[in-house]
């Protein structure tokens, strides 16, 4: 019974072939049935064909240099093709709605809220003391409990509000506010805190004990925290500000030909979600990177990882070019070392071949700045 429902499936197909009337004899030579023909141009036929005898048509039609594409198919065995289809997504439906119900019964991820005084992970340290932590589930989160604890535990807290938002513990803290803090200034002797050259000297209270153009060690007196003529000397907390050039070495290894490594554009991704420290995958990447960077990210309840794919590429840049962009990125790096009052006034460029493809770039940045420490030390 089975068997004649699949033979009365029939599929209709679309066929471009030059050769159409071989086509048809070679049809009936190998006993290939064909129904309802029609010729829609010269080079173009259609017609219906049994299910059973589909891949032997289309196996004559390649052999002849044309194409085939399926238009419809009918009967009883794709209608149970169609229904196996459809049950598999509504099983697939269920299972993923069931798992989402499930989690959504535990907290996934907790948002703390802060001022600026009380750094978030102390209060998540806080909270993990008490057994709060992600996937803890909703029933045994007291929230009010939780807010008690927590002001108990950490002084700094004026008041504090604990909800659940979906699969989120979030938390939001009122800091004291203490009253600010005046700059004191101490008695002693300033020193520089680095070598230099000295250019300028400002002195707002105290003495200055070096000139412009004299070279200083670190930790050497600048200003002292004494004042008045002689015999009539007092001390006082000395003030000031001595400019002087100073002097920072950076290098780097630079490529000048051979090949390196660029992101290609791909990427390919993993989708799970995490239940007691076991990884349950939604959708698991296939890459077929040789090389790539991997990036994990982590969400309120689905984590990913991102695979983007890298690929071999030839340098293709000057030697000149490579040295100034080499030194560009050395200024960036001091730059953010510095404080924002210092600028570089100079640079002594060194370069040095490695081999054929490498080169080693050494600067020697000037950098015009304050010295002065800000602490003093004793007379």
């Amino acid at each position: 019974m089975a068997f004649n429902n699949i033979k009365k499936s029939k599929i209709l197909v679309e066929i471009k072939i030059i050769k159409t009337e071989r086509l048809l004899n070679i049809f009936w030579v190998k006993n290939i049935k064909v129904y309802k023909i029609k010729k829609s141009d010269v080079a173009t036929l259609v017609l219906e064909i049994d299910y059973l005898d589909y891949y032997k048509a289309k196996e004559v039609v390649e052999e002849l240099g044309g194409r085939i594409n399926i238009i419809q198919s009918k009967g009883f065995i794709f209608f149970l093709g169609g229904i196996k289809k459809r049950i598999s997504l509504a099983i697939g439906a269920i299972l993923f709605l069931a798992i989402i119900g499930y989690l959504s019964t535990y907290i996934w991820s907790i948002e703390v809220e802060v001022q600026k005084n009380i750094p978030p992970f102390e209060i998540r340290k806080e909270l993990n003391q008490i057994g709060i932590k992600p996937g803890i589930a909703k029933k045994n989160i007291d929230v009010k409990e939780i807010e008690k604890k927590l002001e108990n535990i950490n002084d700094e807290i004026l008041w504090l509000r604990v909800r659940i938002e979906g699969s989120t513990l979030k938390v939001v803290i009122q800091e004291k506010i203490n009253p600010p803090q005046t700059k004191s200034y101490e008695y002693g002797n300033l020193v520089a805190s680095k070598d230099g050259e000295v250019k300028r000297v400002y002195t707002f209270a105290g003495r200055s004990v070096v000139k412009t153009g004299e070279l200083v060690k670190k930790g050497d007196v600048v200003i002292e925290g004494i004042d008045g003529s002689e015999g009539n000397e007092y001390i006082l907390p000395p003030r000031g500000i001595v400019i002087a050039n100073t002097f920072y070495e950076k290098s780097m290894n630079v490529k000048i030909a051979g090949t390196y490594l660029e992101r290609s554009g791909r990427k390919d991704s993993d989708i799970y979600v995490e239940i007691f420290g076991k990884k349950i995958y939604l959708k698991k990447a296939t890459k077929d990177f040789e090389s790539y960077d991997k990036i994990e990210m982590s969400g309120k309840l689905f984590n990913k990882v991102l695979y983007y794919e890298r690929v071999e590429n030839e340098i293709v840049v000057t030697k000149e070019e490579a040295i100034e962009d080499s030194v560009s990125k050395l200024e960036n790096s001091l730059l953010n070392d510095l404080n924002r009052d210092a600028k570089i006034i100079d640079k002594l460029l060194e370069e040095k071949i490695i081999d054929e493809e490498n080169l080693l770039v050494n600067v020697v940045f000037v950098v015009e700045e304050n010295i002065v420490s800000e602490e003093t030390v004793d007379y």
